[in-house]
C-alpha cells in the first residue's frame, strides 16, 4: 500500500516539471518517486496506473495552453510515451545489477525524449529546462546538448532507488553510488569553473526587441481577420484600420531605437501583418528605416495569403542592413498548433557583421536542437529569436531558446508579442527580461527590451561535433543491455530446463513458481501437501 503513496506524491510533482509554473528540485524528485512505485508493485497495476497518472499532469500542464481536444490528445500520448522508461527500466531491470542496472532507466528515458523530440513538439516542455536557473549545472549542455542533462536527472533517479533499495547504506550501493556522485560533482565543478575562467568578455553592442502595441495588436485580433480571398477595397480598409497603426509605431519606435544608441534593432514575431498582395511595400519601407537610421533592423511580419485552407499564412522574419540591403527572409520552419503556417525549408541564415555573427529562427524553431545547431556549426555569435506567445506557454519556450544557446555558444534575444522577453549571454546569464505585456497598461505600455549583448560567443562541443551523439549513445546502450538481458534469460531458462529433466522433467515448486503458475502448480501441490 505504502508504494500507491510513492505515485501519489510524483504525480503531484509532475505537473511542476512540465510547462506552468515549473519548480526546478521537482524535475529531481519526482521521478525518484515514479520508479519507487513501478519497482514496488506489479507491472500489470504499475504501468497503467502511471500512465494515468501522467497523462493527468500534462493535462494540468497545458491546461489553457490550447484547446481541450488536442490537450487531451496531447495527454494520452504523453502518458503512454511517459511510461515507457520505467517499462524498460522494470524489464530488463532484473537480469542486471549494480551500476549497469542504475543505467538502464536514464539511458531509455533519453531514448525516448530523443525519439519524441523528432515529432511536431520538439524538445518543448521538457524537464531539462527548470534548471537553466543552476547555471554550473547549465555549462553541461554545451558539451552534451540537453540529453547529458535530462540523463543526470532520470540517472539521479535510478540511483536513488539503488540506496533506497539498500536502506541507504552507501556502503552497500557501492559503485553506483560513488560514480554517480563523482559525475554529479564534476558537471558542477566544471561549470563553475567555466563560469569564473571564461565569462563574456569584449566588445559589445546595444540592442533593442520590440514587440507591438497591445492596445493595437488586440484590436486587430478582435476584428477576426482571416486569411482568404478579398478584393483590392476590402484589403485597403483593413490595412488602414487594422495594419497601418500598429506599422506606423513600430517603425516610430525603430526610430527611437536607433536614435538612443541600438544598432541592431529585432521586432517580434507577427509584429505587423499585411497581405501578400501587398507585401513588399512592408518590407520597402524597413529598408529605407534602416537606411535612415544606419541600423540592422529585422522586421517580423505574417503575410495573409488568398487561400481558405491551412497554410494560409507565412511567418516571415526579415533582416535589412544598415545600406538597405535584404540580408535574408526567412521563412519560419516549424508548424505549432494553430499557426496555419507555410512550412520554410529549414535552413538558418548567418550573417557577418562589425557586432559578430547574427543567425535567426522563429519562436517554436527554438524546440528543435539540431535546427539551431546549424547556427551553433556556422559560429554564431547572437541569435535574434523573435517570438509570439501565449501566456501559458511563455516560460517553456523562454527555457528552451536558453538552452539552445548555451548549447551552441550564442547569445540570445527572444523578442516576444504576447510574452515574455528575454536575453542571455551564452552561458546562460540573464541580461534582459521585459514582461510588460502581461502586466503594464495597453494603453501606454511601451514593450521595449533594451540590452547591451556581447558580439563575441563561443564554440562549444556540441554546436560543433557531439550533436546529439549523448541521445545515440543511450539508444546504442540500451541495445546492448537488452543483449546482455536476453542472454542471461536464455541461460537461466536452460538451466532451469536441465534442472527440470532431472528432477523427472518437473520443476522444482518454489514459491516464486508457484505465483507464477497457481493454476498448473496449484491442485497437485495440495496433493503433496
Amino acid at each position: 500500500m505504502r508504494s500507491w503513496l510513492w505515485l501519489l506524491a510524483g504525480t503531484a510533482l509532475l505537473p511542476f516539471t512540465l510547462l506552468q509554473t515549473t519548480i526546478p528540485l521537482a524535475s529531481w524528485v519526482a521521478p525518484v518517486l515514479l520508479l519507487r512505485f513501478t519497482r514496488t508493485t506489479r507491472a500489470r497495476w504499475a504501468l497503467p496506473a502511471l500512465t494515468v497518472a501522467i497523462a493527468a499532469s500534462t493535462a494540468i500542464s497545458f491546461r489553457g495552453a490550447m484547446p481541450v481536444g488536442q490537450v487531451a490528445i496531447m495527454a494520452v500520448g504523453a502518458g503512454v510515451l511517459g511510461v515507457v522508461a520505467y517499462a524498460v527500466d522494470g524489464l530488463l531491470g532484473r537480469w542486471l545489477s549494480g551500476l549497469p542496472r542504475t543505467l538502464v532507466f536514464p539511458m531509455a528515458d533519453v531514448a525516448v525524449a530523443y525519439l519524441f523530440s523528432t515529432g511536431d513538439m520538439g524538445t518543448m516542455g521538457h524537464p531539462a529546462g527548470t534548471q537553466v536557473g543552476n547555471l554550473p549545472l547549465l555549462q553541461s549542455v554545451s558539451v552534451t546538448g540537453l540529453w547529458g542533462l535530462a540523463f543526470l536527472l532520470a540517472w539521479t533517479a535510478s540511483v536513488g532507488n539503488e540506496l533506497w533499495e539498500r536502506g541507504f547504506d552507501l556502503r552497500a550501493a557501492g559503485r553506483s553510488a560513488v560514480v554517480w556522485l563523482c559525475a554529479l560533482t564534476a558537471v558542477h565543478l566544471l561549470g563553475g569553473a567555466r563560469l569564473a575562467f571564461d565569462p563574456p568578455a569584449g566588445s559589445t553592442v546595444r540592442l533593442a526587441a520590440l514587440a507591438p502595441n497591445r492596445a493595437a495588436d488586440e484590436a486587430a485580433v478582435a476584428a477576426g481577420i482571416r486569411p482568404g480571398p478579398r478584393s483590392a477595397a476590402e484589403r485597403a480598409e483593413l490595412r488602414r484600420r487594422y495594419f497601418a497603426p500598429t506599422l506606423d509605431d513600430m517603425f516610430a519606435r525603430t526610430v527611437t531605437a536607433a536614435r538612443s544608441g541600438a544598432k541592431i534593432v529585432v521586432w517580434a514575431e507577427a509584429a505587423a501583418y499585411d497581405f501578400v498582395e501587398e507585401g513588399a511595400a512592408v518590407v520597402e519601407r524597413a529598408r529605407a528605416v534602416a537606411r535612415q537610421e544606419a541600423v540592422y533592423l529585422q522586421i517580423g511580419v505574417v503575410y495573409l495569403l488568398s487561400g481558405e485552407r491551412s497554410p494560409n499564412v507565412e511567418i516571415r522574419a526579415i533582416m535589412i542592413d544598415p545600406g538597405g540591403t535584404v540580408v535574408w527572409n526567412y521563412l519560419k520552419t516549424s508548424t505549432p498548433v494553430g499557426d496555419g503556417n507555410v512550412p520554410g525549408p529549414g535552413v538558418v541564415p548567418t550573417t557577418d557583421t562589425p557586432y559578430g555573427r547574427l543567425a535567426t529562427v522563429i519562436c517554436f524553431d527554438a524546440n528543435f536542437m539540431p535546427l539551431v545547431r546549424q547556427a551553433g556549426q556556422a559560429g554564431a555569435d547572437i541569435l535574434l529569436l523573435p517570438s509570439s506567445d501565449w501566456e501559458q506557454v511563455t516560460d517553456a519556450l523562454a527555457q528552451q531558446a536558453v538552452l539552445r544557446g548555451v548549447e551552441n555558444g550564442m547569445s540570445v534575444i527572444r523578442s516576444t508579442r504576447r510574452g515574455t522577453s528575454l536575453a542571455v549571454d551564452h552561458q546562460g546569464r540573464t541580461i534582459g527580461y521585459e514582461a510588460s505585456w502581461f502586466t503594464g497598461d495597453p494603453r501606454t505600455t511601451d514593450h521595449t527590451m533594451t540590452v547591451t549583448v556581447p558580439v563575441q560567443g563561443r564554440s562549444t562541443p556540441y554546436g560543433q561535433w557531439v550533436g546529439e551523439g549523448v541521445a545515440w549513445l543511450c539508444l546504442a546502450g540500451l541495445s546492448s543491455m537488452g543483449a546482455v538481458a536476453a542472454v542471461r534469460s536464455l541461460r537461466r531458462r536452460a538451466a532451469r530446463g536441465t534442472a527440470g529433466a532431472a528432477a523427472g522433467g518437473r520443476p522444482k515448486l518454489t514459491p516464486g513458481v508457484l505465483e507464477r503458475h497457481p493454476r498448473q502448480f496449484g491442485a497437485s501441490h495440495q496433493k503433496e501437501r
